[in-house]
């Protein structure tokens, strides 16, 4: 029993010390949320995109967010299967190697949040309610997003869903999918 009692505490320890670790990781609540640069120009960022933390501000943080340029378009692979974020002209950003850029900003508290389940919670509902009519639908995570990009577009004639809800359904698909970027173990 007292094996079990600190096998039990030990894992509380260690699962706490990684959620402090990932604090610094939060995800945009809602598309074409403002990421403000110092001179004022602005990127939109979509839902879901991961953000990391640099310095709280009270009711703004500094943030940086990473991806990979193609014109004023930031996407989350050098494939560009998933846009994250578009930029205005003149917005700068910190080169990395080859295409990959890191953005930095400032954004409202609020349009971020820890809990990317909770910010998926709608759209995941309707993906089950639409996609399980005629069949089980695929675990998630089991398919790239090239792979969703493919599927999906014949799954959704069969379906009632308007231009908004299937932007959101792939979005979501997409950001959840194996090479997404939300990172589950499956």
């Amino acid at each position: 029993m007292k094996f079990l009692l600190k096998t039990l505490i030990s894992s509380a320890i260690l699962l706490g010390s990684f959620a402090q670790v990932n604090a610094s990781d939060l995800f945009v609540v809602e598309s074409n949320t403002e990421l403000k640069a110092k001179d004022g120009k602005v990127s939109k960022l979509f839902i879901g995109v991961p953000v990391s933390v640099k310095k709280d501000n009270g009711s703004t943080v500094n943030v940086t967010v990473k991806g990979f340029q193609d014109g004023l378009n930031i996407y989350s692979t050098t494939g560009k299967e998933l846009l994250i974020a578009t930029l205005d002209k003149g917005f700068k950003v910190s080169k990395k190697a080859g295409n990959e850029v890191e953005l930095s900003g400032t954004i409202a508290k609020d349009a971020l949040g820890e809990d990317v389940e909770a910010i998926w919670d709608e759209t995941q509902e309707l993906y089950y309610e639409m996609c399980s009519v005629c069949h089980a639908p695929p675990q998630i995570a089991h398919l790239s997003m090239i792979e969703w990009e493919a599927i999906y577009p014949s799954m959704r004639t069969r379906t009632t869903l308007d231009d908004d809800e299937s932007s959101d359904i792939i979005r979501f698909l997409k950001s959840n999918a194996n090479n997404g970027l939300i990172k589950t173990e499956h």
